[in-house]
């Protein structure tokens, strides 16, 4: 999804060659990325580059071997972007250029009432995806193998995601919200996106777990774009804990299931209370 923000937004290289941002920009050697690399010290996808929309443009090294740096500095997590940064790969400098920060707004300012007056309501498919025991992980590992690690299984499901017309509405350190806005062939799509990460989830090394919730969600687009909010995103957060309680590592919403009952077989697992939402919730398996 394009966001009319991105359109104002690019990566400048050494020779002053400019390309856009828009949505999703990978880095890397390998000609199908939006930055080419010419440089054998650079992985064939490096780094990634992604727009969530009011909270601004995210740098995630993709388990390069030789690094991404940031003003001089390792990217170790996704790290947040600012107008004028240097991102230095395969000792080629590039320099991010995008919209400044938005200053902070007064409670009774008027662009908060334009903010506010911007707030949507939508139904979609929202999937997040944790990765298992990540601080230990962290623990165990050097800083650059498990920054290798969690970056190339962020790579591989962000392609699937982007395969399968899905967005990522946020990065979480050792995850990520994607959401597909409801259509026609949405619910095709995301079963498709449900099963290539579930052949990642049986051939990877790094264990992950997926939770699905369709719900109407809410959200407030200053920029123009979409950044979900409300009670259904905390829902599925919250699911996704029931998810590591449980040791299950693929779980659907009731809603989930029953808009997607005839493409995707599901096994009933029980009803669960969660924190914060009155009553017990059934969720299934699949």
């Amino acid at each position: 999804m394009d966001n009319s923000t991105t359109q104002t937004v690019w990566v400048e290289a050494p020779g002053g060659q400019r390309t856009p941002v828009r949505g999703s920009c990978f880095l890397g050697r390998s000609a199908a990325c939006e930055v080419v690399i010419a440089n054998a010290k650079a992985s064939r996808q490096h780094a990634l580059i992604h727009g969530q929309q009011e909270r601004g443009f995210w740098l995630t090294d993709l388990g390069s071997a030789n690094g991404t740096y940031l003003n001089g500095r390792r990217v170790g997590q996704p790290c947040r972007l600012s107008d004028g940064d240097v991102i230095t790969i395969a000792e080629v400098a590039l320099t991010f250029i995008g919209p400044k920060a938005p200053p902070r707004l007064s409670a009774d300012s008027s662009m908060t009432k334009q903010t506010i007056d911007k707030v949507r309501h939508f139904t979609c498919w929202l999937l997040i995806a944790d990765i298992e025991g990540s601080t230990q992980l962290l623990h165990e590992l050097s800083p650059e193998e498990a920054t290798g690690i969690i970056g190339r299984w962020l790579s591989a499901c962000a392609k699937i995601i982007h395969q399968q017309q899905g967005d990522l509405d946020k990065f979480l350190g050792d995850g990520f919200l994607a959401y597909w806005l409801a259509g026609n062939s949405a619910a095709a799509s995301v079963v498709a996106a449900l099963a290539a990460l579930k052949t990642l989830q049986e051939a990877a090394d790094l264990p992950f777990r997926i939770v699905l919730h369709y719900a109407q969600v809410s959200s407030a687009a200053p920029m123009g774009g979409e950044s979900l909010s409300g009670k259904e995103v905390n829902f599925v957060f919250r699911l996704e804990k029931l998810a590591g309680r449980l040791r299950q590592r693929r779980l659907l919403s009731e809603p989930a299931r029953a808009a997607i009952n005839s493409l995707l077989p599901s096994t009933f697992n029980g009803r669960y209370a969660l924190h914060g939402f009155a009553g017990e919730f059934p969720v299934y398996c699949f």
